[in-house]
Formats: C-alpha cells, structure tokens, sequence
C-alpha cells in the first residue's frame, strides 16, 4: 500500500470515529414520539429511567472505539498538514490544531462517559429506591463533581479545535477545491455543526427532530 492510499484509509477511519460518536450520542438522548423530554436538575432527563440499558451500553462503546478512531484519523490529517504546511505562521496553526484534537481524543471519552455514568447512577438510584427526587439529586451531584474538567476539555477541545479548522479552511491551508466546499467544511466541526444544523433539526417534527442529538 502506498503513501496515498494509506493516508487515505486513516481518514476515512477518522471519518467513522466520528460517525460512531454521532451514533452514540443518537443512542443517549434520542426520545421516543410519547417519551417527555422533562429534566430533573441540569443533566438528568426522566426518559433515562425508560431507557434500555442496552442502549447506555451501545453508546459507552460507540464512544470508546469512537475516540480510538477519532484520534487515528486526525493524527494523521495533522502529519499531512505538518508536511506540507512550510509558512512558520501557518505551522503555529498546526501545532494548536495538535493541542485541540489530542485534548479531544482524552476529553470526548472522558465527557461521553460522565454523562453515560450519570445517567445509569439515575436510573440503578430509582430502580433500587423508587425516588426520582434523591435519585436524581445524586446524579446531579456527580455531574457537578466533574463539573470544572468537562468545562475545560470543552473549550481547549471543542470550541479551540472548531476555530482552528475553521481558519484553516478559509486560510486554504487545507486545500478545499471550492468555496462550497469550504462552507461545508465550516459547518462540519464541533461547534457549528451542533450550534446551527442541531438547532434546525430540533425545530422539526418527530423523529426528524431527533437527529439534533447526533449532531
């Protein structure tokens, strides 16, 4: 296999960690037509305690070998940017691009698995004490806990990673044939692709609506 095709084949890796992190967030939050979307405090939704465990357990692992795939893709997007980009400006761009999708690789593990962990300590709490109050109030208790690292591992992954690939796009230090393309690769990243096709998605009707939650 050749240089090529095998950068190709990392990325297309990448391309399917990506969309089994969409999967597995579709798996967590999505609700049926007659579900309520009624919450409990800030992270917990009552629909969790309808939720099969099965569906909690898909998604943990959607995540998990989500995040390894994620992280060989965009390994390897970094090594071709790190060998053609020359310009030193440019290449301080790279090396922030590096920073962003390395926190990511550790930070979306560590969040898909908090909100996974919160939502089952809800669900096995009320299962063993019949109380939606308490149950709900020790869930919140833990999200609360890893409150500050989650706040963290959001910007330096999400919102960093976002704007730099951003830049990079409209910079044309990742060659995009047309301007087309270019908006379209500034709507697939973790902020607008949530922020604006999420959005636009909950506005219709069930179940298309439910596709906000793979965004």
């Amino acid at each position: 296999m050749n240089e090529k095709e095998r950068s190709k084949r990392l990325l297309i890796i990448g391309i399917v960690g990506c969309l089994l992190y969409v999967i597995g967030d579709f798996l967590f939050a999505a609700t049926g037509r007659e579900q309520t979307t009624e919450s409990v405090g800030f992270m917990v939704r009552i629909a969790y305690l309808e939720m099969g465990t099965w569906r909690m357990v898909a998604s943990i692992l959607c995540g998990f070998v989500g995040t390894m795939l994620y992280y060989m893709g965009f390994h390897r997007m970094y090594g071709l940017l790190k060998l053609h980009v020359k310009e030193a400006r440019d290449q301080k761009l790279v090396k922030l691009f590096r920073i962003a999708y390395v926190t990511g690789t550790v930070a979306w593990a560590y969040v898909h698995a908090m909100f996974m962990t919160v939502a089952l300590i809800f669900k096995y709490v009320y299962q063993s004490y019949g109380d939606i109050k308490n149950a709900a109030d020790i869930a919140n208790r833990v999200f609360y806990a890893n409150a500050a690292p989650m706040v963290i591992a959001y910007l330096l992954c999400d919102v960093l990673l976002a704007v730099i690939m951003i830049v990079m796009v409209w910079k044309r230090i990742i060659p995009l044939k047309s301007t087309g393309a270019r908006i379209l690769a500034t709507l697939c990243n973790p902020m607008a692709l949530p922020g604006i096709v999420g959005n636009l998605l909950s506005l219709l009707p069930w179940p298309i609506n439910q596709l906000d939650h793979g965004t």
